[in-house]
């Protein structure tokens, strides 16, 4: 996968002699250890350092998901005060999917949003209502620098794409965004002169998945456009991404299901950006 964006080399370089700092501080700087009251010797030995990196992490993971949704509901709030969409409800977490957003007074212009990390580790517990006309997974990387952001969109296309066709649970688009995206740590060439100063208002990239389900019968089916769905263009637009400027943040992801030996499916994904195939894979399911 080649995606646009890439961290920069030399603050990717950081991450590992602050790891080297921070486990051997005990040896390189007991001086402060001491001046905040820690003792040398339990910083390994009594498990004060792990306990501690686990604790944050802990913390980082429930704050990440509060703010992950509180950045899709500040972006469907100004839609809707923008009269763009009718309304919008965060729902509970009894549900397999996070925002109900009502297009219109039309009962059935209902779109179904679910948000995610960066990784996609949880796709799989994501579902398509069945009301929903449209149904999206918001992925929001937290600005983890030890991979690149097109390591994560490779992963979660991935988890998409089996979910399409092992499960035939159809999402229509992904919309992947990073909060470190043009900033320093990560310079956005899709907005020249601004490519690290512009932070949140980056439009998400959007990855548009196939109309329908591939199937035997219906191998290759074709992908989405801008003008087969609705919410892409709404949130593009709320980034003052002009129309001439919107396939820069638009992927087509084409899938194709074959049926292999012993009626086993495997599936095909290219990857397609501004007409040249970007990533390619093919793996097989049960």
């Amino acid at each position: 996968m080649v995606l646009p964006c890439k961290h920069l080399e030399e603050v990717v370089e950081e991450v590992q002699p602050t790891i080297d700092l921070l486990t051997n501080l005990d040896i390189l700087h007991p001086d402060v250890l001491l001046s905040h009251k820690i003792q040398p010797v339990d910083y390994k030995g009594g498990l004060v350092f792990r306990s501690a990196v686990e604790s944050i992490r802990g913390r980082f993971i429930a704050s990440s998901t509060t703010w992950r949704e509180g950045l899709v509901k500040d972006v469907l709030e100004n839609l809707k005060q923008r009269r763009k969409i009718t309304d919008y409800k965060h729902k509970s977490s009894r549900e397999r999917f996070d925002f109900e957003v009502q297009l219109e007074k039309d009962p059935d212009a209902f779109i179904a949003l679910e948000v995610k990390g960066g990784e996609g580790n949880s796709i799989n517990i994501s579902e398509r209502p069945l009301w929903a006309k449209e149904f999206y997974i918001w992925s929001h990387l937290d600005g983890a620098i030890v991979n690149q952001p097109a390591h994560g969109a490779h992963s979660i296309i991935n988890r998409i794409t089996n979910e399409l066709v092992s499960r035939k649970k159809h999402v229509d688009a992904l919309f992947f965004k990073d909060v470190l995206c043009g900033t320093r740590a990560r310079p956005c060439p899709k907005y020249p002169g601004k490519e690290s100063v512009i932070g949140l208002m980056t439009a998400p990239d959007m990855f548009l998945f196939p109309k329908q389900v591939p199937t035997i019968e219906n191998p290759e089916p074709p992908v989405h456009s801008l003008d087969s769905l609705e919410l892409p263009n709404l949130i593009l637009s709320l980034f003052n991404v002009h129309h001439s400027k919107r396939q820069q943040h638009i992927w087509e992801v084409r899938v194709k299901a074959i049926q292999g030996p012993g009626k086993k499916i495997s599936r095909e994904v290219e990857v397609w950006h501004l007409g040249k195939t970007v990533d390619q894979s093919r793996s097989k399911l049960r």
